[in-house]
């Protein structure tokens, strides 16, 4: 795999890329092409995408010999997710212009991740030498100059083999025993450089239950895991040393020493440069470190390269969304040929080069993006002949020189010229396509913008679909607020529920914010509890219809009954009424009474309750068992509200007693969790199964434990259709013994969150129930 398999076209690489490039280099995953190229520009599904992230990591993990507990593996989990994270806010927030893939490695690597990587190795070392018999100490595996012939470059390998066979007894072709000259050749291959070392060469090789002879005992040497763990990091540091020079400065070899002509050994410097202005601070006052780093670097270099890791006066350093910016303008001043510029003016690498910028190129942009923001205040203003100036003004913008770098924002602007025009198709034509140009190129916060617009799109008109909208979401999920990835329950949940209802807040945010039609234009939302059907429904109602009424009901609308609304929640007819009737019915029954109404409101409310019972009586099963976006249906909805008759009648409609929504729960689940006791038993003499699991494993005996439903729990464990693991009940006597004795805390975390929770007898009931069982 090379670096061009994992990076887009003119995109700056994303964690997706990044780690599948850097696990390769350890163990390369056993995947298909296309499904690496899919995985690299984040086109899986979310779901399916995490599940191979997970793989990854584990593969490197195996690789390294790392217990998957340990504090290193701990660690370097964390640093590669921060890594990832801090690409991803980068490519959503820088803009590269015209930049080539080569110059948008090169400007990503020399203005941010080098000089960051070189101090946070610095930050190791400062304590002590981690390899101090290591040549070249702490940077042992950078390629350096060769004493005896400076043209030449010594590369990682060469370092760590020529440094171990020093120490080795006897001669090369039996270092494994008996005789072998290929090996030999092969060892002289690697530590030349001609050959970098296959990795199953490596573990072959290096295997952990082979022991070698060293010439002195006295001394402390590697073992052979510790070494073949050094030959592996080696192998993929010179790897990706190689595969940087070849994207770089293509028909450059590797082992040329000329820094002018092989650039990626100025990377390299300015990795060295930091680790070892790093390296130099006092360790023990971080601030007063921090001030002894800026000024000990020349000026050229903290306004350069450096830029990102020098902190303020302050100690603090830019935000993602700073350094983008600072990126971002880097790229528009490079020159508008393909050549990378270069940082360092002499082969010392001490001086900084002559940046030189096109003027002419850099004026052309700036007069584009002038006027893509003067579109936008149009469009957003108040103006009743606003679409004028917007027409005119993407007119303009078309003509201008080299308005190709933004396409997207025509794309984006023609969207939201489409859609107060009243013509939604066209701007779904216009917003796809400024999608399909995001995934191409880094075009700055604007692919924020365009996936916002495309996911909005996709649910505003019509049920929830997931394969149209995750593309968008996709996108949206690598920067979301802290205030909706609560109420979305990111990383709480699955990824898909949380999809869900993003999608019912960006439909009512489409309609309120994005649809501003011009003046004359006339844009009607869909239709939802205003259809005629439930206008019909609303009416039998009110009025206590009979079931004649509800049968002439029934057979007017039976083709509609299993029709899905225009709205995302993707509520049928009866999805909704089972939302709505028990809502009226509850306000009604909390009305107060007044002298001269000609009916009571707790009598309408059981005139309705009734009314909507006869109408489950009458419609099919497959009616009846639709669900909403969350894959809700009317039995757990019933549950929920403590609805005994509906249940009942649900139950004897023969509906899917064991249906589980979104996030695995059930009916069963929906009357633990807010001790509906008499749906509970219902349900359980229906058949329904006690045993499905959330998405978290919680069973719905775990939830009557965690919520203190003691009667519930009870009940469950007299159910001898379904036998109570031992797990289930170990866990449920732990959620209940432990809300018992800190009874007021978790009373209050719940009540916080929403959830009213049993009284303390009902947890001690459940701890006293589960372990008398456990005990048996």
């Amino acid at each position: 795999m090379t670096v061009a398999d994992t990076q887009p076209i003119a995109q700056l690489p994303t964690s997706h890329s990044a780690l599948l490039y850097a696990v390769s280099l350890f163990c390369a995953p056993e995947w298909q092409h296309a499904e690496r190229r899919r995985y690299a520009r984040s086109e899986m599904r979310l779901k399916v995408g995490t599940e191979r992230t997970l793989q990854l990591l584990d593969l490197l993990r195996q690789s390294l010999s790392q217990a998957q507990a340990s504090a290193l593996w701990v660690d370097t989990v964390e640093q590669v997710l921060r890594l990832g994270n801090s690409l991803d806010a980068l490519e959503l927030h820088t803009r590269t212009y015209s930049a080539t893939p080569q110059q948008a490695l090169w400007v990503l690597l020399a203005f941010d991740v080098m000089p960051a990587l070189g101090r946070t190795w610095g930050f190791r070392c400062q304590d002590e030498v981690l390899l101090p018999q290591m040549p070249e100490g702490d940077l042992w595996f950078l390629p350096h100059q060769d004493p005896a012939n400076p043209d030449r470059l010594i590369l990682p390998v060469e370092t760590m083999l020529s440094w171990w066979l020093e120490q080795i007894d006897g001669p090369l072709d039996r270092l494994w025993g008996e005789y072998d000259d290929e090996r030999r050749r092969t060892l002289d291959n690697w530590k030349s450089g001609r050959t970098t070392p296959a990795i199953a060469k490596i573990v072959e090789w290096f295997g952990y239950d082979h022991q070698f002879s060293y010439k002195s005992s006295d001394e402390a040497h590697l073992s052979t895991s510790q070494l073949r763990s050094l030959l592996l990091w080696a192998r993929a540091i010179e790897q990706a040393y190689k595969d940087l020079v070849g994207c770089l400065t293509p028909g450059v070899a590797p082992t040329d020493a000329d820094p002018m002509r092989n650039k990626a050994l100025q990377l390299i410097e300015l990795f060295r440069w930091s680790h070892e202005a790093t390296v130099a601070t006092a360790p023990t006052n971080p601030a007063l470190a921090d001030q002894a780093f800026v000024e000990a670097l020349p000026s050229w270099i903290k306004e350069g390269p450096f830029r990102v890791i020098t902190p303020d006066r302050s100690g603090r350093l830019l935000a993602a969304e700073q350094v983008a910016e600072f990126l971002s303008g880097i790229f528009s001043a490079l020159p508008s040929n393909a050549k990378l510029p270069d940082i360092f003016g002499d082969p010392r690498l001490r001086s900084p080069a002559l940046m030189t910028f096109n003027a002419d190129r850099v004026r052309q942009r700036q007069t584009a993006q002038e006027g893509i923001e003067n579109i936008l205040v149009a469009w957003r203003g108040s103006d009743l002949g606003r679409q004028h100036p917007v027409a005119a003004g993407l007119a303009n913008l078309q003509q201008l020189p080299g308005i190709a770098e933004f396409e997207p924002d025509i794309a984006y602007l023609s969207a939201l010229h489409a859609l107060s025009s009243g013509n939604f198709d066209q701007a779904r034509q216009h917003a796809e396509k400024a999608l399909e140009l995001c995934l191409t190129r880094s075009i700055g916060p604007l692919k924020l913008d365009v996936a916002k617009l495309n996911f909005s799109l996709a649910v505003a008109q019509d049920a929830f679909n997931r394969a149209s909208a995750e593309r968008s979401f996709r996108i949206l999920c690598k920067s979301v607020p802290p205030q909706d990835a609560a109420r979305w329950r990111l990383g709480e949940s699955p990824i898909d529920y949380s999809m869900r209802l993003a999608a019912a807040d960006h439909a009512a945010w489409f309609w309120g914010n994005i649809v501003r039609p011009y003046e004359g234009v006339e844009i009607e939302a869909p239709l939802q509890e205003n259809s005629e059907i439930i206008r019909a429904y609303a009416g039998l109602l009110f009025s206590g219809a009979s079931e004649v009424e509800v049968r002439a009901f029934k057979k007017k609308f039976g083709g509609q009954l299993k029709r899905k609304l225009q709205d995302v929640r993707g509520d049928t007819f009866f999805t909704v009424t089972s939302k709505m009737v028990p809502d009226v019915v509850r306000v009604m029954r909390q009305m107060p009474t007044y002298s001269g109404i000609p009916e009571e409101p707790s009598e309408l409310a059981n005139s309705m309750a009734a009314t909507h019972l006869k109408l489950v009586r009458l419609l099919p099963t497959d009616v009846l068992d639709a669900r909403d976006y969350l894959k809700q249906t009317a039995l757990m909805l019933a549950a929920e509200r403590k609805d005994a008759n509906m249940v009942k009648a649900l139950v004897d409609r023969h509906v899917d007693i064991d249906a589980q929504d979104a996030l695995g729960r059930t009916a069963l689940h929906s009357a633990a969790r807010v001790g509906a006791d008499r749906c509970f038993e219902i349900l359980l003499a229906a058949g329904a199964n006690p045993t499905l699991q959330t998405f978290a494993g919680r069973t719905p005996a775990i939830l009557a434990a965690e919520f203190g439903r003691a009667t519930i729990f009870e009940m469950r464990l007299a159910c001898t259709a379904y036998e109570v693991g031992r797990s289930e009940l170990e866990e449920a006597y732990k959620l209940a013994r432990d809300t018992a004795e800190d009874f007021k805390a978790k009373r209050k975390v719940y009540a916080i969150q929403g959830y009213e929770i049993a009284g303390r007898k009902g947890f001690q009931k459940i701890a006293s129930l589960a372990l008398a069982v456990l005990d048996e």
